[in-house]
C-alpha cells in the first residue's frame, strides 16, 4: 500500500516538478471553460506552459483517418488567443479520426510533444488521451487509438 501511494504521489507531483524545472508542456482542455474559445467555435484549447517565453511557441494540429490501412492528415486550423501561449483549435475532426497536436519553441530545439486524442460520433473522447514526450508518435501509435473506435 505504501509503495501504491508513494508511486501516486511521485505521478502527481511530475508536472509541477517539470515545468519548474523549464520543461516544455502540452495541456488540452475544453474550449466551454475559455469564453474566447468558445466564441470562435473551438473543438479544442491548447496551452503550453514553458520555462521560457510559451507565446514563442507555435502550435499545429491535424486529423488523421485511415483509408485502406494508410493514414492520411488533414491540417486543423490553430488560432493563437490572448493568453499567451494558449491556441485554439478550429474546426471539425470526423468520427473516426484522431487528432494529433505537436507544439514547438525556438528554446527547445529537438523537443516537440504530442498529444493524440480520439474523436467519435460524440466528439472529442477525453478519456482516450495520449501523450508524447521526446519521441513523436508512431503510425502504430496512431493506429491503436483508432483501433478503439467503437
Amino acid at each position: 500500500m505504501k509503495r501504491i501511494l508513494k508511486w501516486y504521489l511521485a505521478m502527481a507531483m511530475m508536472p509541477a516538478v517539470a515545468s519548474w524545472a523549464g520543461a516544455l508542456i502540452l495541456e488540452i482542455g475544453n474550449p466551454a471553460a475559455n469564453p474566447e474559445a468558445k466564441s470562435i467555435n473551438a473543438m479544442l484549447v491548447a496551452r503550453v506552459t514553458a520555462c521560457h517565453d510559451p507565446a514563442q511557441s507555435k502550435v499545429t494540429a491535424s486529423f488523421v483517418r485511415s483509408y485502406g490501412g494508410e493514414l492520411k492528415r488533414k491540417q486543423l486550423e490553430v488560432t493563437a488567443l490572448q493568453t499567451p501561449g494558449t491556441f485554439a483549435i478550429v474546426g471539425a475532426a470526423p468520427p473516426g479520426s484522431v487528432i494529433d497536436i505537436a507544439v514547438t519553441n525556438p528554446e527547445y530545439r529537438n523537443y516537440q510533444p504530442h498529444v493524440l486524442i480520439r474523436s467519435d460520433a460524440r466528439g472529442v473522447e477525453w478519456s482516450s488521451i495520449r501523450r508524447f514526450f521526446s519521441t513523436p508518435p508512431t503510425d502504430s501509435d496512431v493506429k491503436s487509438i483508432l483501433g478503439g473506435l467503437d
